[in-house]
């Protein structure tokens, strides 16, 4: 384990952990999300479309992928929608979303406290590169089925973890109820309606009733457009203060001569070229000759990895606890030397340090 690292070399390479509560084992790229929720209905806000009981229901969503979809405008509502949107129940969505994971098309249920009509509450969402999607609902409460919501937010676009996002929060109609206003009776909608935005009252359809932001707390990131996957990889963990990461080095098209020595290297910043590199010609681990990528920017720190006799090297790196580091970037990748003196290069991977 190399634990030597000082405040000083850290701060300007920003270097690892382990999460406690995650293992990254599933996905090469991984992020932590912190999701915001701030109310914001109120007599003031909202004048013709208030009522004095004004609050919402207990955030329910799931990390997905484009198999699946929570709601959608145009869609109709499943039954665990319409739950949630007639009475703010959770259990429904729930069952839903845990289905899902089962299928293979998302990864965990998002939940999070109700909230008055104006008041900010929390949630935590683990997004990977096989779920990168968000997809949220609280119900307007009392009303007969509205709800605010998410759907499909993409948290990694253009392989680049988003670092921060603010999503405006309109009122949407499930379908399922016919009720003209906050209190009334139930009056089911038979035939079911798609889901719609309302605009025809009490809401406009251009008045937020509060916004979702959505932080990124920690995070990992494979990338690299001309390398071989899988000659970087993360084995486990999340890059949290205190903690490890346990990542190994190897060479999958197995032309690299052995015994071959492996090293690794850290930098402050991307190559400029980010989430690409600067082409090397002959610096590739595909085949022989293969073109290679430079990933990382000046180098920090370099050290010796091991020797890769086919199996992968493996590299443990650690982090102090030290606050300061909380919310640094760094960017690791390795390189091979053969006895031909052939030097073949990684992908890269991207840390984003969180508490």
């Amino acid at each position: 384990m190399i634990s030597f690292f000082t405040r000083a070399s850290l701060a300007s390479a920003s270097l690892i952990a382990l999460c406690s509560t995650f293992s990254a084992q599933a996905s090469q790229s991984s992020a932590i999300y912190d999701i915001r929720f701030d109310a914001n209905w109120s007599a003031a806000t909202h004048p013709s479309a208030f009522t004095p009981l004004a609050h919402f229901s207990p955030l329910i969503g799931a990390a997905h992928n484009a198999g699946y979809s929570l709601w959608e405008p145009g869609e109709m509502a499943t039954s665990g929608v319409e739950s949630m949107a007639e009475t703010g129940s959770t259990f429904g969505i729930m069952s839903e979303v845990q289905a899902a994971v089962l299928a293979g098309t998302a990864g965990q249920v998002v939940f999070g406290n109700g909230a008055l009509g104006v008041d900010s509450v929390s949630a935590i969402a683990i997004v990977t590169d096989e779920f990168p999607l968000l997809s949220l609902t609280t119900m307007i409460a009392p009303s007969p089925d509205w709800f605010v919501g998410v759907h499909g937010v993409n948290l990694l676009e253009n392989e680049v973890w988003q670092d921060n996002l603010v999503v405006d929060l309109l009122a949407y109609d499930s379908g399922t109820d016919s009720g003209p206003d906050f209190t009334g009776p139930n009056q089911n909608t038979n035939p079911q309606e798609p889901i719609s935005l309302i605009t025809g009252g009490p809401f406009t359809g251009a008045d937020p009733l509060g916004t979702f932001t959505f932080m990124r707390r920690v995070s990992t990131l494979a990338y690299g457009c001309q390398v071989l996957p899988g000659s970087l990889q993360l084995v486990a963990g999340l890059p949290n203060l205190g903690a490890q990461l346990d990542l190994e080095l190897a060479d999958p098209s197995a032309t690299m001569e052995l015994p071959s020595l492996a090293y690794w290297s850290i930098a402050a910043a991307p190559d400029a070229n980010f989430p690409c590199g600067t082409p090397l010609p002959g610096f590739g681990l595909a085949s022989i000759g293969s073109d290679g990528e430079f990933l990382i920017g000046v180098p920090t720190l370099t050290r010796f990895a091991g020797v890769w006799t086919g199996a992968p090297v493996g590299l443990n790196l650690s982090i102090p606890s030290d606050p300061t580091l909380s919310g640094f970037p760094f960017y690791m990748q390795g390189f091979m030397i053969d006895g031909t003196a052939r030097v073949g290069l990684t992908s890269a991977m991207e840390f984003l340090i969180g508490t």
